[in-house]
């Protein structure tokens, strides 16, 4: 009965008029707040007339403030004062000029070789094989990208640290993390809460190298703890670009007044001088490398401490790229691959398709025509060059072909190396198969 009694008094026509009455007080008192709160800011100056907020901005100079957006302001600069690439724009204000480097007189590939070895044991005490060095060299001139693999403690970060201090430019280690999927984990983010970009040390390290012509090396330490084809696929791809004018970065959407000096439209140059050195531990923790990723680097295997010998402790050197690069075509054209090692690597290749369907492409052999001439030039062996890139580069391949296949055909290989090589001739080449054929 109370309940029916109070059912009716709350749908009377009365009732319905005082629910009107209230809504209209409410909305007068709210409208009423709201005006008194946009008079309250315009008169502290926190919004403009237009109604959009005011933001002051100060440049790394010291500029006044300026009327801007709640975003990054017109100008590149963030809403807390600086430009929207702190860093970057720093880098600038300290290096305004290109840098060209003088080289040292009188340098070629087996002195800059035999000079770091000294170097290395000698201020370092880190002790590197002649073969090491001269491959590390090789590796450098074939690819800009490389792979350091072995076990640890061999000193696959501490070589390309200690090269870099040789040369007197500073090699740049960056930690790879797991949990690195796309461009964004490696170069940075636009940040909406500071209206600035979050600068990776990948991206100053870049940055930075475009300010010279010194050989830069990046390390991506323990690169394969995340799956490389993800997260450093736009670098895998500018660097098959013959012209490296195109070789553009794209870092922001768009580019902004007061944006870096060498940043155009969001985008930067990859800096022809950086090579980027992927450390790899194999365990059960990381990923394997993609053919992809093996196609286009060079390949050390570091998988033994070298013995230590007595040093005879060299200074550094200086050299920039475009002498580097003379050094390198001129050991290819000095020490190129012979008609002999031709028709070896054809006979190989030939074998190989036949037999396993495996078989390299155009990319592969010009890495082969750089890196053996180079290794030569550092005062060692060409067929010791020949036998570590075609068993890092092309009978690693067979890991992937028919285990069945590979075992039951593996003595046929081994025969024909020894034909082509010599007895013993090439042990990476015939160790690869021999391991390969009894791990399937």
């Amino acid at each position: 009965m109370i309940l029916d009694d109070m059912l009716g008094f709350l749908t009377a026509p009365l009732a319905i008029y005082i629910y009107i009455i209230v809504f209209i007080v409410a909305a007068i008192v709210l409208s009423l707040t709201l005006l008194f709160l946009d008079v309250s800011k315009r008169k502290n100056g926190t919004v403009d007339d237009d109604g959009s907020p005011i933001i002051v901005t100060t440049n790394i100079k010291g500029g006044k403030g300026v009327k801007g957006a709640a975003t990054t302001a017109d100008n590149g600069q963030s809403p807390e004062g600086g430009h929207r690439f702190p860093t970057l724009s720093a880098y600038d204000e300290d290096h305004p000029a290109f840098e060209v480097t003088v080289p040292d007189p009188g340098l070629t590939l087996r002195s800059i070789a035999d000079g770091f070895r000294q170097y290395a044991a000698g201020t370092k005490g880190l002790y590197y094989s002649p073969s090491d060095v001269a491959a590390f060299l090789a590796s450098l001139s074939a690819s800009h990208t490389m792979i350091l693999q072995g076990m640890s403690g061999t000193g696959k970060t501490s070589l390309p640290i200690a090269f870099g201090e040789f040369l007197g430019s500073p090699t740049d280690v960056v930690p790879v993390q797991p949990t690195w999927k796309e461009r964004t984990d490696i170069l940075g983010y636009y940040n909406e809460f500071t209206g600035r970009y979050s600068e990776s040390e990948f991206l100053k390290a870049l940055y930075s190298a475009g300010g010279n012509d010194l050989p830069r090396l990046v390390v991506l330490d323990e690169a394969n703890i995340a799956r490389v084809e993800y997260y450093f696929a736009e670098f895998l791809s500018l660097l098959e670009l013959p012209d490296r004018s195109k070789r553009r970065v794209s870092v922001a959407p768009s580019g902004m007044d007061g944006d870096p000096e060498r940043m155009r439209g969001g985008s930067i140059l990859l800096p022809p001088n950086v090579w980027f050195i992927m450390t790899a531990n194999n365990d059960d923790s990381t990923f394997a490398f993609s053919d992809k990723v093996y196609d286009r680097a060079s390949v050390i295997d570091l998988d033994r401490r070298a013995e230590p010998f007595e040093a005879d402790p060299r200074a550094g050197i200086r050299i920039g790229l475009p002498d580097l690069e003379l050094l390198f075509d001129g050991a290819e054209a000095r020490y190129g691959l012979t008609s002999r090692d031709r028709r070896r690597i054809d006979r190989l290749d030939s074998f190989l398709r036949a037999a396993f369907g495996v078989s390299f492409g155009n990319r592969v052999m010009a890495q082969i025509r750089r890196y053996v001439p180079t290794y030569a030039a550092c005062g060692l062996p060409p067929l010791e060059a020949l036998d570590q890139i075609l068993s890092r580069k092309v009978l690693r391949k067979l890991g992937a072909a028919n285990p069945v296949l590979v075992r039951a055909r593996s003595g046929e290989l081994l025969a024909l190396l020894s034909e082509l090589f010599g007895e013993g001739g090439a042990p990476l080449c015939e160790a690869t198969v021999r391991r390969i054929s009894d791990n399937g």
